[in-house]
């Protein structure tokens, strides 16, 4: 990343020579971690404008929300071969879950073909908050599930549209080379593997579509009251039935991939489309 890109995100040259790691930076904290990217302090505007295709009233207030320090994401959502590690670590054995045809999730696995650089996926959300408690222990660093807002700031990329990237030419509404959602046109029936599709700006890939993510967050339909710092949305006596997720996955339109699109779930769901992102504090 360019400093004037760096600079645009919203760190000074000050600011700049002091941090360390430098944002864009790539580390893993062991063999079978996350390989995670540092993302630069700075502020973004949370939400979308009522006048964004697809918006819904969960998208607002827009609101601004500033991070005083950098952080590191998961350069992917977790895959299937740090999730396995993770198992075969803690000796944790994965439960059945979702009972449609076809869509079962069987002693933690999909139904569809599994490589260890697709998405880790059918964990419920105790599982996803399990598996970053186990790495903070690991490797002595805090690692959490992502924030509402750290996401959201991570796949905008610096941008504030939709998407960090154009619409494919000479369609409507396709993402189709950037993206895997509905429909055959990016090469995918089922989960893609890391790395199918470019990074945005920040080194983050996947942000729209290939699976859902767990967040910290509990869900609220409003953004009214909601942190302005970045940390996760806890004021809700919902929690358990009302979990934030983001994201979109290969099953849905384009539409809910966009950058603000919100949904929510119990934290119990259990599903093929379902997985997580994790950040560590620097």
């Amino acid at each position: 990343m360019t400093l004037a890109a760096l600079c645009a995100a919203g760190l000074s040259g000050t600011a700049l020579a002091a941090s360390t790691p430098l944002p864009g930076k790539v580390f893993k904290d062991c063999k079978d971690c996350p390989e995670m990217v540092v993302l630069p302090a700075g502020s973004f505007t949370m939400g979308s404008p009522e006048d964004e295709i697809g918006r819904e009233p969960d998208e607002g207030p827009m609101h601004e929300v500033t991070f005083k320090k950098a952080f590191a994401i998961s350069r992917f959502q977790v895959l299937a071969g740090e999730w396995k590690a993770y198992l075969h670590s803690t000796g944790y054995t994965m439960p059945d879950g979702d009972t449609r045809p076809g869509r079962e999730c069987l002693a933690g696995e999909p139904r569809y073909p599994m490589s260890d650089r697709q998405p880790a996926v059918c964990m419920d959300w105790r599982e996803a908050e399990a598996y970053a408690k186990w790495l903070s222990k690991k490797t002595g660093k805090a690692y959490h599930l992502v924030s509402e807002a750290q996401r959201e700031y991570a796949v905008r990329g610096g941008t504030r549209g939709p998407f960090p990237f154009p619409f494919d030419e000479g369609k409507e509404y396709s993402i189709a080379k950037h993206a895997n959602t509905y429909g055959p046109a990016d090469g995918f029936s089922y989960t893609s593997p890391a790395g199918s599709f470019p990074p945005n700006a920040f080194g983050v890939y996947d942000g729209h579509g290939n699976v859902w993510e767990w967040t910290a967050d509990c869900y609220v339909d409003t953004y009214t009251g909601a942190p302005t710092d970045g940390s996760p949305r806890l004021d809700s006596q919902e929690c358990e039935d009302r979990r934030s997720i983001r994201g979109n996955d290969w099953t849905e339109a384009p539409v809910f991939s966009r950058s603000a699109n919100r949904n929510e779930r119990s934290e119990y769901t259990r599903g093929d489309w379902l997985g997580f992102r994790v950040v560590r504090e620097l």
